[in-house]
């Protein structure tokens, strides 16, 4: 590289290390990833695949920025894999001769996204196997045998690998066919670009008239009139020419707030599939199959260790397998039991008992009310709901007695508590639903389901509130 292109690497690298740190720049920038700037794109290349979808999914922004920084104007950045991914830290030349390319961040409209996971590659078990086989009977046929799908779930359990493993199959399947896949929030801001760049029509004829879109994280469109209003042409026009979409939330589409009605309604009417979190031997299983990828071996008494006590996600397993292989790289140390509780230890802290505040909070903005409301006498159908759900959700989640939760949610008799809990068991019982209004109008949930959701991100902690 020509000298001041050098200085440009050696001022990005620094850049990097600041916003990201020094331990995680050590461990993901350095020896075994490279760094090459053609004018204003930045080729990072790491030596497996694994590494670069760490970086990806956590300094993919870092990247950007420091690169803005540096060469100004609007930059790409490409994260690629080097031919020989096997090739250690000392065997990988600067800038292989071709790396294979995974995502690439560019200003809208021209994002670009390779897609790396397949179908083959994921992990089926009993909390997944009815969405796995349906995004591939979708892949195998879409627009018949299932015209429209939503796959549901909490964050870090396998909704994006399942999006884009459909992806890459219909496209060895069906090679003639055409598909297009972004984010919720991909689709908003090139909406909104169009929308300035008075491209619409171009905008639209990219989405409406393809075989299969493909929408990850479809909650981010909540509270966004004007996109959800666009994306409700788009999905009709879609379904006007026979062809197929499908889509994923962290939540059933019942529970995205300001939803408006007609767009809830195409969404109900897909089949609507959940994800649950993994298993203890599907857990194991994912470990084991993450593990020989990274060429990483681990004993079986480790093996279970970390399946037990990391419980949540796929995403928490993926990031305790990354840590593990990182310290062990990093101490010289063998990957034994000591190693992995060490590694463990930021999960098994997380998991603390749930705590009656934060159960208050989570429901009060589920159902678009204060705490201060929750606490006072208010008849309001909304604020009893809601208080109704957190009295029963701290009866069962905390250790606190009925006279403490009465004092709790402003010094309500112990009798009312009782009332509520008993309020609750009853609608469980009979499968009734929970009906709230919110701006978009009325809604009406399963209580079973709406439960089964509020505990769900009790479980996964404040982020997915």
């Amino acid at each position: 590289m020509e000298e001041p292109v050098v200085e440009k690497v050696c001022a990005i690298r620094e850049q990097v290390a600041q916003r990201v740190g020094a331990n995680p720049y050590r461990t993901w920038f350095g020896g075994s990833t490279h760094f090459q700037l053609t004018g204003d794109r930045l080729d990072v290349t790491v030596a497996n695949a694994f590494i670069g979808n760490w970086i990806t999914s956590r300094f993919m922004n870092d990247l950007v920025a420091a690169t803005r920084d540096v060469v100004g104007g609007d930059p790409s950045v490409a994260i690629c894999v080097a031919a020989d991914s096997s090739a250690g830290a000392r065997d990988a030349p600067e800038g292989p001769a071709s790396p294979a390319p995974m995502m690439r961040a560019h200003p809208p409209p021209t994002a670009e996204v390779i897609l790396r996971r397949e179908l083959e590659d994921f992990v089926v078990g009993p909390s997944n196997e009815l969405a796995f086989s349906v995004a591939n009977a979708v892949a195998r046929a879409p627009g018949e045998a299932f015209k429209h799908l939503v796959i549901h779930g909490g964050s870090g359990l396998g909704k994006t690998h399942l999006l884009q493993g459909l992806c890459n199959a219909l496209t060895r399947r069906h090679p003639s066919l055409h598909w297009c896949y972004l984010s919720g929030e991909e689709f908003t801001n090139e909406f909104i670009y169009a929308v300035k760049a008075n491209r619409l029509d171009a905008f639209r004829k990219r989405f409406r008239q393809v075989d299969l879109l493909v929408i990850d994280d479809i909650h981010f469109l909540a509270n966004k009139k004007g996109t959800q209003d666009e994306f409700q042409h788009t999905f009709d026009a879609i379904d006007a020419s026979g062809k197929a979409v499908v889509l994923s939330s962290d939540t059933h589409p019942r529970s995205i707030s300001s939803l408006s009605e007609k767009l809830l309604d195409r969404m109900i009417a897909a089949m609507i599939v959940r994800i649950d979190p993994p298993d203890y031997h599907t857990r194991r299983e994912i470990l084991r199959r993450r593990a020989r990828s990274m060429l990483v071996t681990l004993p079986d008494d480790v093996l279970d260790f970390v399946a037990r006590h990391v419980t949540r996600n796929v995403r928490e397993l993926e990031g305790t397998l990354y840590k593990l292989a990182a310290i062990a790289s990093l101490m010289k140390e063998p990957l034994g039991l000591d190693l992995a509780r060490r590694a463990v230890e930021d999960y098994v802290s997380a998991m603390r008992p749930t705590d009656a505040p934060a159960i208050e909070r989570m429901v009060a903005a589920h159902f678009g009310v204060t705490r201060d409301a929750l606490h006072s006498r208010s008849r309001d159908r909304n604020v009893t709901t809601a208080r109704s759900i957190a009295m029963y959700l701290i009866r069962k989640h905390t250790r606190l007695s009925l006279p403490e939760i009465g004092r709790l949610l402003g010094n309500k008799q112990h009798s009312t508590v009782l009332m509520a809990v008993r309020r609750i068991d009853e609608l469980l019982n009979r499968d009734g639903a929970v009906a709230w209004k919110t701006p978009a109008g009325p809604r009406s949930v399963p209580g079973r389901e709406l439960l089964e959701e509020l505990e769900q991100r009790l479980a996964l902690g404040p982020d997915a509130h």
